[in-house]
């Protein structure tokens, strides 16, 4: 190939059809993945839109798998991989620790998690032979700090950060380089199921909270995303990296 190439997960959701578009801004092509055909073509149709290269696969991202099958259709197709975005994620229930349903834990822990050592594993063989490799983990301010109402995806954000941290350590070896992006929050569908569930109050605690006064926009997550698996310096590694309008900075 004559230009990067890559997978982005979870890339038909607000976060994912952002990045997927500016990484199309900047030639590469992504293998975009989801877990239905309508999501995954969403984003691929985004990226064409701008005149980019786009493949799907479509995956269960908890399900090894599923993520065996979408990194073997990245070689198949373009025999490695420069970067990988391991962005699928969901927010779960929002309830108190001690009432939290245990199904949503486990499922909270699969897709977040899960996913990402699955995800880790699969892409490694793709990544450790191409040229100035990257990984880019989602995590999230919530991973940095507590998650009141929360507690699976808190507990599952610090726990990316944390295997963020191993994987740049084992991977330095090869020449990868691997960092956690931490949103804080981001408008979108995410943080509107989150506001519903708190009965319209969690804009004005977050505008209060944040020294910004605002949530993020998915074209800033996406802008530094784009950053740090294209051109981040590759002595940046194991970092998790806040985006959050000061939120945590105090």
């Amino acid at each position: 190939m004559d230009r990067k190439v890559g997978v982005v997960t979870g890339a038909g959701g607000d976060i994912g059809i952002a990045v997927c578009q500016e990484l199309a801004r900047r030639g590469v092509g992504v293998m975009c993945v989801d877990r239905t055909e309508d999501y995954a073509e969403r984003a691929a149709n985004a990226i064409r839109a701008l005149g980019g290269i786009a493949e799907t696969a479509i995956a269960d991202v908890s399900i090894e798998g599923d993520v065996a099958g979408y990194a073997s259709r990245c070689r198949d197709i373009w025999g490695e991989a420069n970067f990988f975005l391991n962005l699928a994620g969901i927010e779960g229930a929002q309830a108190p620790l001690m009432s939290y349903p245990t199904d949503m834990w486990d499922r909270v822990m699969n897709v977040n998690l899960r996913s990402m050592f699955l995800g880790l594993k699969a892409m490694f063989p793709l990544l450790h032979h191409a040229d100035t490799p990257r990984i880019v983990n989602m995590a999230s301010t919530g991973g940095l700090t507590a998650t009141p109402m929360l507690a699976a995806y808190g507990a599952s954000k610090h726990a990316v950060i944390g295997l963020t941290k191993t994987a740049a350590i084992e991977f330095a070896r090869y020449g990868i380089a691997v960092n956690a992006l931490c949103p804080g929050p981001v408008e979108g569908t995410m943080m509107g199921r989150i506001q519903q569930g708190e009965g319209g109050q969690a804009y004005q605690r977050y505008e209060t909270t944040t020294p910004q006064w605002r949530y993020g926009k998915p074209l800033e997550v996406a802008q530094l995303a784009a950053f740090l698996l294209l051109d981040c310096p590759m002595y940046m590694t194991g970092q998790a990296i806040g985006l959050d309008g000061g939120l945590t900075a105090a």
